[in-house]
């Protein structure tokens, strides 16, 4: 599929989608009314035991879930390192938080298969008792149907999966243990672009396998305006993303694209446009995985144009115990030669279904074209889900 017509079709389906969602809302305001007038409904809150006054509508529900991640890490960096992880030429001991965080989800049943659906998720620094920034990692309000699920806000692989790139890598990669501190990858090799504000997004039903996902956000205020660049409006930076994911017993399969659009014009370095390309098979407890992809810059005449990423790895899993392996590279585009290339381990063993200890090892050279650019880590952890 190209480009053209992946946003042909994403606009297409917006549009039907808002038919179908007019004509089932026109139908069920009359059904809807006599519920409206009952003053004793009472809502659920799945996760707490707890009731709290239904409103307008008996069959609503709020589940209440998170995580608290915490592990000790000792980091060694070289003095041309580039990780955010690492001091230069130094040697650390730290306990790290791995995005920690309490979520809040909802649905609400509209009546003819319509859902209201709900979502926040505050993300915080379990080791320092402090919030992140911004505070809430998505934040979204939407509605789901036989047509599929449309979300608008901040969104992330969390909100029903409407990161097209980054939910795609997690349907089919294991990450080591967490896509967070000395491990992570979502960012500085896959440049996945998970998690954006002011968006709003598609996603279809499966039909024999096939799924597909749309996401357009306004991303203005995440550029800050300076004399090269024109950005003063939400609409004045556009990024869109789509993905079609197939899954089908142990093999999964998913492209996905991407591109950049900017009021006045891409900048030197910018970020142009993307393709994906994963692909994961399970074994019966043994998944290898790969992903391949390539970005596109607007690049100078020392910098990279066209910068290309893979992974491969795999995770074996033998009752409490499980083992997972990731091997990975990408094209440094802010030069014409060297790649960042990554190694790391991963050992967990779950206490319960909720709880697990694990260690890591990971070892991230900076710039192949260059020395002294590794960055090397070892932690211990413990994550519990709730």
């Amino acid at each position: 599929m190209t480009r053209k017509s992946t946003w042909t079709v994403c606009a297409v389906a917006m549009v039907s989608m808002g038919a179908v969602i007019q004509g089932q809302a026109q139908a069920q305001e009359q059904e809807q009314e006599p519920v409206q007038r009952a003053s004793a409904a009472q809502t659920p809150v799945a996760a707490s035991g707890l009731t709290v006054p239904g409103g307008a509508f008996a069959q609503s529900s709020v589940t209440i879930d998170g995580r608290i991640d915490l592990s000790v890490d000792q980091v060694h960096a070289g003095a041309r390192a580039t990780t955010s992880y690492g001091t230069p030429n130094a040697s650390t001991t730290r306990m790290n938080d791995n995005t920690s965080r309490l979520a809040f989800r909802g649905v609400e049943s509209l009546g003819g298969g319509l859902k209201a659906v709900f979502g926040l998720e505050y993300g915080f620094n379990a080791d320092a008792g402090t919030v992140t920034t911004p505070n809430f990692r998505h934040s979204f309000v939407g509605l789901q149907g036989d047509w599929g699920t449309v979300v608008a806000g901040r969104l992330d692989s969390g909100a029903y999966g409407m990161s097209p790139a980054y939910s795609q890598i997690g349907r089919n990669v294991s990450y080591v243990v967490h896509d967070a501190g000395a491990v992570a990858i979502g960012t500085r090799i896959l440049n996945a672009n998970n998690r954006v504000s002011n968006a709003v997004a598609y996603k279809t039903p499966e039909w024999g396998g096939f799924s597909a996902t749309m996401r357009v956000n306004l991303a203005g205020p995440d550029a800050p305006a300076t004399p090269a660049s024109p950005l003063r409006n939400e609409n004045d930076f556009r990024q869109y993303q789509a993905a079609i994911n197939y899954d089908n017993g142990p093999l999964r399969v998913g492209l996905a694209d991407g591109k950049d659009d900017k009021r006045g014009g891409l900048q030197a370095n910018d970020f142009r446009d993307k393709v994906q390309a994963v692909i994961s098979y399970d074994f019966d407890g043994v998944r290898p995985y790969a992903v391949w992809g390539r970005d596109h810059y607007e690049n100078t005449a020392r910098t990279r144009g066209s910068v290309n990423y893979w992974l491969v790895g795999a995770k074996m899993v033998s009752g409490v115990h499980s083992i997972i392996a990731n091997y990975m590279q990408r094209d440094v585009q802010t030069a014409l030669t060297g790649a960042i290339r990554k190694f790391q381990v991963g050992y967990a063993y779950s206490l319960s279904k909720r709880s697990m200890l694990y260690a890591f090892i990971d070892r991230d050279e900076g710039n192949t074209a260059l020395t002294d650019t590794v960055t090397r880590a070892v932690g211990l952890g413990i994550q519990h889900r709730f």
